[in-house]
């Protein structure tokens, strides 16, 4: 067998290229948002879980205002609060909704001034808003998996519990209703639990770049089936989804920019009728969120302005909805470890 002997000058240039790929590579996702397959149709918002850890970030609070066309914009004081582990990884959410709202009226004496009235009385009514507070704990094993979410918004909280294959996939996924007896409301201690549903999945290879995964109710039955295709990055390209005992399918398609950056996501079902969701993501020169567009059946439901400092990190982003004519702005605000 031949052997090949590497020159040091070709040693050198090698690490020296693959030190360039690596810090172009971090520097190309170098940001708090971004979106993926796996975060696209999701509520929650998709944050840069090495982003967050690389720059120790504890928690990010969201201040929102809302503005209605030709009017004054409005500080409810709503908030969405995120706070982190040290690896990134998402512990603690909670959002504010106004669940009441109050209309106070003042009154205003008349002003006099020596003696003599110059401003009479007047009355006022004012709105005051009563809040309820929505709010989620994450917890992780050793190997940084999620394996439980609780919710609690109210008297009860809903909790998902996840079991996890040897390759890092989800295989069960447990919905469960609980209360809390402890006296402390945020020391979480089980009072009843209540399982509202249970599924499990199963996992094949299907081809190269390809797999099924099946789906099973808590009689362990098969109820749908998804193929997964993905590209040479492992990244998925789409999804297709069947359930067995109905004419119900669903799919999903995925596109990716040079950089390997989510650029558009379609989810396509027939569960209401022949029906399409889309959403579109624009980069800035220096490759960092700045559009994002929501779409259903071609009808432009939202867009989303971002705004990134020179260190790559989103200050403030607009939510503009152009059927309710309102616009959200939302303010980020960082604490660090």
């Amino acid at each position: 067998m031949e052997k090949i002997i590497y020159s040091p000058l070709e040693s050198k240039k090698e690490i020296f290229f693959l030190f360039i790929f690596a810090c172009l590579s971090t520097l190309s996702f170098s940001q708090p948002l971004l979106p993926t397959s796996e975060s696209a149709f999701e509520v929650q918002l998709p944050f840069n879980k090495s982003y967050i850890k690389q720059n120790n970030i504890k928690s990010i609070t969201f201040d929102i205002i809302d503005k209605k066309d030709l009017q004054v914009a409005e500080d409810k004081d709503l908030i969405n609060y995120y706070e982190f582990n040290k690896d990134g990884q998402l512990t603690r959410f909670y959002y504010t909704v106004i669940s009441k709202i109050i209309q106070k009226e003042f009154h205003h004496d008349a002003v006099y001034r020596k003696r003599k009235k110059i401003r009479n009385g007047y009355s006022y009514t004012k709105s005051e808003y009563i809040f309820d507070t929505v709010s989620t704990n994450y917890f992780y094993n050793e190997k940084k998996q999620l394996i439980l979410k609780r919710t609690n918004d109210g008297i009860f909280y809903e909790s998902y519990y996840y079991d996890y294959n040897p390759e890092g996939k989800i295989i069960k996924e447990r919905r469960c209703k609980e209360t809390n007896v402890s006296q402390i409301k945020n020391e979480f201690k089980l009072g009843s639990q209540l399982t509202i549903s249970e599924e499990s999945y199963t996992y094949n290879s299907t081809g190269k770049n390809q797999y099924k995964k099946t789906c099973l109710n808590d009689e362990n039955r098969p109820y749908k089936e998804m193929i997964y295709n993905c590209n040479d990055s492992n990244q998925i390209v789409n999804i297709t989804e069947q359930y067995i005992v109905t004419w119900l399918s669903q799919k999903t398609n995925f596109e990716y920019d040079k950089d390997n950056q989510l650029k558009k996501a379609s989810y396509t079902s027939n569960s209401n009728g022949q029906q399409t969701t889309t959403k579109t993501y624009e980069c800035d020169s220096a490759n960092c969120l700045l559009t994002e567009k929501h779409f259903k059946n071609d009808v432009l439901l939202k867009e989303i302005s971002y705004v990134t400092d020179k260190n790559k990190k989103t200050t403030s982003y607009i939510i503009r909805d152009p059927n309710e004519k309102n616009i959200r702005i939302v303010k980020l605000f960082y604490k660090y470890y």
